[in-house]
């Protein structure tokens, strides 16, 4: 896994992660319509906070990429908040601000206090026999490590819950979402575990 740093490599992470998570209900639910530009918007505005946090890995083969940050970085910028801005006036609305703020608010109550955080892990749809997730999964595994935190991820997904079991994380909690018919489950992985 290595660092997004070049445009050309941010932008084909935000391409990877954009394709592959566009239709996820637990990015949907924020938006009043759900067309294409709204998906792909709310996806970006996720993706750009990890890059104003140096947080964007592709894999090595270029399949794959992820969002991994710690979790008390606080970094922003007036691009992101410009897409933010976009967001709620074209495609959320003014209602589902608050309603984000209380997702989150219950998101970081859940999350421990001090961790490196995962989300938006995806690769390459038309890419075949790829070992992105286990190089994403092997990269993040070092850096939290390397940094004496523990890992953080959360899904909406049976089938994500299930593989973030088999790959060793603790599933530490699950939460209703307050809007939308979907559970969230909160895993974590301690370096001493890794």
């Amino acid at each position: 896994m290595v660092q997004a740093h070049r445009p050309a490599d941010i932008e084909r992470a935000r391409e990877i992660l954009v394709g592959a998570l566009k239709d996820s209900l637990g990015v949907h639910w924020v938006l009043r319509n759900k067309s294409e530009a709204g998906k792909v918007l709310a996806l970006e505005v996720l993706f750009f906070e990890g890059v104003d946090k140096d947080g964007v890995f592709l894999a090595e083969d270029g399949q794959g990429a992820v969002v991994f940050y710690d979790i008390n970085d606080h970094r922003w910028s007036w691009s992101n908040a410009r897409r933010k801005a976009q967001l709620v006036v074209r495609h959320a609305g003014f209602k589902s601000v608050w309603r984000l703020l209380i997702y989150r608010k219950m998101i970081a109550a859940t999350r421990p206090k001090e961790a490196m955080v995962g989300f938006l892990v995806g690769t390459d749809r038309l890419a075949k026999g790829t070992k992105a997730i286990f190089d994403i999964h092997g990269g993040m595994q070092q850096l939290a490590k390397s940094r004496r935190l523990p890992i953080c991820l959360e899904t909406t997904q049976p089938r994500v819950r299930r593989l973030y079991r088999y790959a060793g994380y603790t599933e530490y909690a699950v939460r209703r979402h307050p809007y939308a018919d979907l559970d969230i489950y909160f895993f974590i992985k301690h370096p001493d575990d890794v």
